[in-house]
């Protein structure tokens, strides 16, 4: 069989770079390109032209080997596959500041992922209109879940509640599972589960920020002052 009869057996890595073609090759639609490169696009997001080709190769290729690429065809068939050629109705569970930063982001219902329902336990904020939305009752999470027929549950609550809720929005059939709570989730093979860890990314970039700081010493480019204390 060949890799096109198998559309959900790519690597992790290849899925977490689907999206950042199909931005870039909208961004091109938009200022009307109708043809680019393997090797264009490729260095527009500073990849080799070799891995963008390979993980085309996985969906078919979408074009002939040294041909270029027709944006138009690509995008449609990029929105497909990763599954925002239709809406993806898409729930907040935890209206704090996060979940309420999130439902206010216009990018999420532009790409396909309309918000059709807030949730949080605090009734201080049921009832607050977010684009349209209000904050309900965590109580109303099942039905509501059920009549939007929501796919995509993001989980913006603390640690200790969220097994709770990623259990109820599996309940409620919800087949996708974006958790923001700095703990891990177990859920049903059939569930797809993405954990996002914001300070793991702070601290990624403090790494990095840390080695740049090391660079110049290590080329012999002392810090100011320290050519003085050491000939004191």
């Amino acid at each position: 069989m060949t890799r096109r009869e198998h559309p959900c057996d790519i690597p992790e890595a290849t899925v977490l770079r689907l999206p950042l073609y199909l931005e870039k090759l909208k961004l091109l639609q938009g200022i009307g390109v109708e043809d680019v490169s393997s090797r264009q696009l490729a260095e527009s997001l500073d990849l080799k032209a070799s891995q963008l080709r390979h993980d085309f190769h996985y969906f078919g290729g979408f074009s002939k080997p040294g041909r270029p690429y027709r944006v138009q065809t690509v995008v449609a068939a990029l929105e497909k596959i990763i599954g925002v050629d239709q809406q993806v109705p898409t729930a907040i569970v935890g209206a704090g500041h996060l979940g309420q930063a999130l439902a206010n982001y216009p990018g999420l219902p532009a790409q396909g992922f309309p918000i059709k329902g807030i949730f949080d336990i605090n009734p201080k904020l049921q009832g607050l209109l977010i684009r349209g939305q209000p904050v309900r009752d965590v109580d109303e999470l099942e039905p509501v879940c059920r009549r939007e027929r929501i796919k995509i549950g993001v989980i913006t609550v603390p640690a200790g509640s969220a097994q709770a809720i990623a259990d109820r929005l599996i309940a409620a059939g919800v087949m996708g599972i974006l958790n923001f709570a700095p703990t891990e989730l177990k859920v049903p093979d059939e569930v797809a589960l993405r954990h996002e860890r914001l300070t793991v990314g702070f601290m990624a970039l403090s790494f990095k920020v840390k080695c740049g700081d090391l660079v110049p010493a290590q080329r012999g480019h002392a810090p100011a002052g320290a050519e003085q204390s050491r000939t004191e």
